[in-house]
């Protein structure tokens, strides 16, 4: 800074003594160790050192007399730390070897626990400590008889300046005395306000009126109190501007006391309200996206680059069920082991991860299965400041229900693609086995009538063969009637003691006539087994095994029928040495309207309704049944019925029947 700044000539360094001892001189600086950045033009005519010594970063070591420098500094540290004001006298050098004594007054400017703030000094010179050993007595009589006009125009010139230099600071400087009331305002209030100076000073309740109606209470009690008890304060709060804005204002105030009894306030007022706005719209900005990642339901943490977790949210230690301990410090490194304890595949996660830390500027996603079932989708992106990556962002969702009922849709749609297919090969076998015996019975029928219209005899076997017909055609229908009572709960059964043997026996009398090409075997124990239930009804179960054991045997195969008691029940067996079933269809076997592949529709009739019929009236006994079969090498169809006496001899069931 120019010593001509305030538009005045320089003037050449006099002697000390020249200045007036009540003349008030300024100087500006801060920091440790103490740094002057500016001296009143009239400091520098005292001392007679030029600005540019003053700017020196030693030069208040070189100024201050060593026996009085701690002292100096002491004042100065103190002032920067507390914020409050503090007076110190002590010996300088000026030119010429000169010592000269001074007093000066500190006050904060800006305070910093560091040392790092501002302060003023109002220097005042005192008598000098010593004279140059040459100089005559004379020359210092004559310098202290200077004229009273001259010290009124150094009086005046160090006002100007001190008042100049106020007005420069952006912020308003003030003081009051000891009753709040004004004494000095810079013009800066006026420009920041709107109010006219004198107002400040002549309203003794100036600042009290204008004051934020939210902020007329606790201010000034917060002020008086800090006043009171002798200590610097600052706070933040509202005035009223003359055109009605609300102005934010940061006052930084000095108390000035004299035997800890508050004599005077001093401070500076600096308008903080776009820094209020600005901070005001980042509290609603964090606030909101603290809410928005509180509300998501995906579980969000961010690590940076030196895997230290810098946000998270409450649904990411919900879904990996976190305790308390890994809030303190979030180590990274640590929830990534805990982790590594939760997951199915760990090689697989450590891995993935490792791949995005080695590549900051990737995105990914992929799916993580943990091992109490669930069932995570993991989101990864980086973080960036600007073009900056400054860390990642990870993103869990629970996804396990999700995926449970993708899995769940699956399988209903393949359920209903597979009973359209299966209806649809139900209408195509339907129909073929209606028609199949309505054609030759129609045959039958019309060589009936001609007979008739002749009168030629009936041959009895067109007569049977129309039976067959429709006995055939009864089947169908009454198999399709037995479904449809199973399904509505509605298939009746009557509840009598039924000799077993006895009826396999007559069911096998029944076929044998109609199947003299192949051979049946049967085989029975000696102890009479006695069934409770529906004797028409289990020999239905008798007939359509039988039926399906001659229809899918070659011409001539072997058909052995056992009938047996392990325990408590009576096992019967058909076995027959026809084509066989395929492993993977056995398990659809007595499922409705089901044909196994392998089982051409022409030569083997049936709507695929035996057998759903059968398991029914099975299980309605209290029974079980199964198939055990290879392809090639025929089937054996097992069933059981509880027997209605007691237990005999026990013996293990054979292998590989099915649950109930």
């Amino acid at each position: 800074m120019a010593d001509t700044q305030w538009g005045e000539e320089r003037l050449e360094a006099t002697d000390p003594a020249s200045a007036s001892p009540d003349a008030p001189m300024l100087w500006l600086g801060g920091g440790l160790p103490p740094r002057l950045r500016w001296a009143s033009p009239s400091l520098l005519r005292a001392l007679g050192h030029s600005l540019e010594e003053w700017k020196a970063w030693d030069f208040v070591q070189r100024l201050v007399h060593p026996e009085d420098l701690e002292r100096v500094l002491e004042a100065w540290r103190r002032v920067l730390r507390t914020g409050g004001s503090c007076s110190v006298d002590f010996r300088a050098e000026a030119t010429q070897g000169r010592l000269v004594r001074l007093s000066v007054e500190l006050s904060a400017i800006e305070t910093s626990a560091d040392g790092a703030g501002e302060l003023i000094g109002t220097v005042r010179l005192l008598v000098p400590a010593s004279r140059p050993v040459f100089q005559p007595l004379i020359t210092a009589c004559s310098l202290l008889e200077d004229a009273p006009e001259e010290v009124a125009r150094e009086l005046t010139r160090s006002e100007r300046e001190h008042v100049e230099l106020t007005n420069t600071v952006d912020g308003i400087v003030w003081s009051t005395d000891a009753r709040f009331r004004f004494t000095f305002v810079s013009k800066q209030a006026e420009r920041l306000l709107g109010y006219p100076l004198q107002k400040w000073t002549q309203e003794p309740d100036f600042w009290l009126k204008h004051l934020h109606p939210e902020d007329q209470d606790w201010a000034p009690a917060f002020c008086m109190k800090a006043a009171m008890e002798c200590r610097p304060h600052e706070f933040e709060y509202r005035m009223i501007a003359a055109d009605g804005r609300v102005v934010w204002l940061r006052d930084i105030v000095t108390v000035i006391s004299e035997d800890g009894v508050p004599s005077e306030l001093r401070g500076i007022m600096v308008d903080v309200t776009e820094h209020r706005r600005a901070r005001e719209h980042l509290e609603h900005m964090v606030s909101l996206l603290r809410a928005t990642l509180e509300s998501t339901a995906d579980g969000v943490v961010v690590v940076d680059q030196r895997r230290r977790v810098t946000a998270y949210n409450k649904r990411f230690l919900e879904i990996w069920r976190m305790s308390d301990e890994f809030k303190k410090g979030w180590d990274g490194e640590k929830m990534l082991r805990y982790a590594l304890t939760l997951v199915q595949h760990p090689e697989q996660f450590l891995e993935r991860v490792e791949t995005l830390r080695a590549a900051p500027d990737q995105e990914g996603v992929d799916t993580i299965e943990l091992r109490d079932g669930r069932i995570l989708e993991r989101y990864s992106r980086p973080q960036r400041l600007g073009d900056t990556i400054v860390g990642r962002v990870w993103s869990y969702r629970d996804v396990t229900e999700e995926r449970h009922a993708r899995a769940e849709r699956e399988r209903l749609l393949r359920e209903a693609e597979e009973a359209i297919r299966v209806r649809d090969d139900f209408l195509s076998i339907a129909s073929h086995e209606l028609k199949t015996p309505l054609t030759p019975l129609k045959l039958h029928l019309q060589v009936l009538r001609q007979r008739a219209v002749s009168g030629q005899p009936f041959p009895l076997q067109h007569v049977e063969k129309a039976l067959a017909q429709v006995a055939r055609l009864s089947g169908l229908i009454n198999d399709l009637l037995d479904t449809s009572r199973i399904q509505a709960g509605r298939l009746e059964l009557k509840h009598e003691p039924v000799p077993l043997q006895q009826l396999t026996r007559e069911v096998l009398a029944d076929l044998r006539s109609v199947c003299p090409q192949h051979t049946l075997e049967y085989e029975e124990p000696d102890e009479m087994l006695i069934i409770q239930g529906d004797r028409g009804r289990l020999a239905q179960v008798l007939v359509n095994l039988l039926e399906n054991a001659i229809k899918y045997s070659p011409t001539g195969g072997l058909i052995r029928l056992t009938v047996d008691r392990y325990g408590a029940q009576a096992l019967v067996s058909v076995m027959d040495t026809g084509i066989g079933i395929p492993s993977d269809q056995k398990a659809h076997l007595f499922e409705r309207f089901f044909r196994a592949r392998n089982a051409p529709i022409s030569g083997f009739g049936g709507l695929g309704l035996g057998l759903y019929i059968c398991r029914d009236i099975v299980e309605r006994h209290g029974g079980r049944i199964w198939v055990e079969s290879e392809v090639g090498s025929g089937s054996t169809f097992r069933f059981t019925l509880p027997v209605l006496e007691g237990a005999a001899d026990a013996h293990a069931l054979p292998a590989g029947p099915p649950g109930p």
